[in-house]
């Protein structure tokens, strides 16, 4: 039952909302501009994971979201350009949907990310790598068949009562072309969208999670690198195959922008990620609000209760060797009931282990 409300949650949210939101959001607006979703995505990950301590905003992924909050500037500057020289309305509408485009995409990526092996399943990523790209497409196709289970009675409610007169018209202009599937499939327009934005993108999110160390990058993370390349895709497809207006200048600066961005947060995350455990031993007596006060440090995410020598183990995770210095030398050692501070690895993780 746990399981199927996750997928339902996971489907409606991260899936059925995503879709809708974003087609509708093409239909009002353009690709380009659509396209801003994905870095409002990937900067509000940014904030939230800065926010709930599990990544630093350091000056070297400030500047990422610099580069990102510059990028789509220009794209709405270049549609504001749109409207004045061509007298068109950019849709309010349209830039809700946008919005929530963008946010629905966040909750999928955050709600993905804190999804946890079982036991079996650990055993068997160490014995098979592998393993996780046929779990990974499992979960998201279970995702998005629970998602579609929603969405039709959904949409059949919406049509006996028609609270959104504007929904329930897209409704029923779906239902009367869905004779016509295949030849919308086959158009070459959706092909590109379903093999450049789709296909190509998640492949590479499927292959990440087994060659990237996850004790280096976080779900999150490193498909916040390949989420970028979704944008670039439509602002191809957009600009140079249906000749959408955005002057060359800006289109180059826009690409070089976001290839930038890309480049910058790999390099930081594959060069700069500093990942060890620690074991610590308590003081009698200690408090036993020692554990809230330890997960309130920024670097740690993760505390174990141990029985033997040590009484704890706490999952460390800084941008710098300088900044794991500091959080032992500073944080950890003038934290009062910790008695010994010992460092168990620091990334010489290749396998997942169980404690």
């Amino acid at each position: 039952m746990k399981n199927i409300l996750y997928f339902a949650i996971m489907g409606l949210f991260g899936i059925i909302i995503h879709l809708i939101s974003y087609f509708l959001a093409l239909k009002l607006t353009t690709i380009s501009l659509v396209m801003v979703g994905f870095p409002i995505s990937i900067i509000t990950i940014a904030f939230y994971e800065h926010g709930v301590k599990t990544e630093k905003l350091d000056i070297f992924k400030s500047l990422y979201i610099i580069i990102l909050i510059f990028s789509i500037s220009l794209i709405i500057f270049v549609k504001f350009q749109e409207s004045i020289l061509f007298g068109t309305e950019i849709s309010f509408d349209g830039l809700i949907y946008i919005v929530i485009f963008g946010l629905s995409l966040t909750f999928y990526q955050v709600a993905v990310n804190r999804d946890s092996y079982s036991k079996k399943e650990v055993l068997e990523i160490n014995k098979n790598r592998f393993y996780k790209m046929p779990r990974l497409f499992i979960k998201i196709s279970l995702t998005f068949l629970t998602g579609i289970g929603i969405m039709i009675p959904s949409m059949l409610i919406i049509q006996i009562f028609p609270i959104f007169p504007a929904l329930t018209q897209e409704i029923n202009q779906f239902f009367n072309q869905f004779v016509d599937i295949n030849s919308i499939l086959f158009r070459w327009e959706i092909i590109f969208l379903i093999v450049g934005a789709t296909i190509i993108p998640h492949f590479l999110i499927f292959w990440a999670s087994v060659k990237w160390n996850p004790f280096s990058l976080t779900f999150s993370q490193w498909n916040c690198i390949l989420t970028i390349i979704e944008p670039i895709g439509g602002l191809f497809f957009g600009i140079l195959l249906l000749n959408e207006f955005f002057p060359m200048e800006f289109f180059v600066i826009v690409l070089f922008l976001l290839i930038i961005a890309i480049m910058l947060r790999y390099v930081h995350e594959k060069t700069s990620k500093i990942n060890a455990y620690l074991l610590l031993s308590r003081n009698k007596g200690s408090s036993k609000k020692l554990v809230i006060k330890l997960l309130k440090i920024n670097g740690i995410y993760g505390v174990d209760s141990l029985i033997g020598t040590y009484d704890l183990m706490i999952n460390v995770k800084t941008n710098s060797i300088s900044s794991f210095h500091h959080l032992v030398n500073n944080n950890l050692r003038n934290l009062k009931g910790i008695k010994e501070i010992k460092i168990l690895f620091i990334n010489k993780i290749h396998k997942l282990n169980i404690y």
